[in-house]
């Protein structure tokens, strides 16, 4: 059976500039993590990729909640780049619901990524969604475009939302590796609200049952455990 993680780590990062990928030490991960992912969040380029950015955005996966921890207060030491940025927003997290498929831990049979807890959230709730394609997708790259158009166009209408405080959206900067979004919810009832009731998600939603947008994806729901740092000038779930 494939190992599956049962605590996460997230981090977003905003740079002074649009910053490239060879500016920064990127070889560096969390010791213990199964698998340690970071990419630029801007806009879609012509390939399907998204084009170098101020904000970045990073997902570790731990097996051991110890592990974790560590990589949580002492992201420094992997994130050499952190004294850079302008600011950083950094969780702690543990799934509650999970389900679907990614490539993180296992690239080539992707699969589920998350045992999951039986904790209730109950107050602010971080959500995590991948989607990626299969071997030879290459040949439609009209259709990873079209995808993540619309990935971003759902990001930018979840942030005008009332209790969504972060919708971003990111591609790992090795290729390969299915794309990600990070959205931060008051409560649940918000994020639910937003994702499967009448609007622009649930519509893309029904779209992609008519014409398949992706070949796989997961989605995840966490607990936030921890937080630091801040994100638009002031750390999102503090007050609640």
């Amino acid at each position: 059976m494939a190992p599956k993680a049962r605590f996460a780590t997230v981090h977003l990062l905003r740079f002074p500039e649009i910053t490239m990928p060879d500016q920064l030490a990127l070889s560096s991960y969390p010791e213990g993590s199964m698998s340690w992912k970071i990419g630029p969040g801007g806009p879609v380029g012509p390939d399907g990729r998204r084009l170098p950015s101020d904000i970045w955005g990073a997902v570790g996966l731990f097996a051991e909640f110890a592990e974790a921890q560590i990589a949580f207060r002492n992201k420094e030491a992997f994130m050499p780049y952190l004294p850079g940025v302008v600011e950083s927003w950094h969780v702690l997290l543990q799934p509650l619901r999970h389900q679907g498929e990614c490539n993180y831990i296992q690239r080539e049979t992707p699969g589920e990524l998350f045992e999951v807890s039986r904790e209730v959230c109950g107050g602010p709730l971080a959500v995590v969604t991948t989607a990626g394609y299969r071997s030879g997708f290459e040949a439609n790259m009209d259709r990873v475009v079209a995808f993540r158009h619309k990935v971003d166009h759902v990001a930018a209408w979840m942030k005008e939302l009332d209790g969504c405080f972060v919708s971003r959206a990111f591609t790992p900067h090795t290729v390969g590796y299915d794309g990600f979004t990070v959205s931060v919810w008051r409560s649940e009832e918000d994020m639910l609200t937003a994702s499967y009731r009448a609007g622009v998600h649930r519509g893309y939603i029904d779209g992609h049952k008519a014409f398949s947008d992706f070949d796989r994806s997961s989605f995840t729901r966490f607990r936030i455990l921890e937080s630091s740092g801040s994100w638009n000038g002031a750390n999102p779930v503090a007050a609640v």
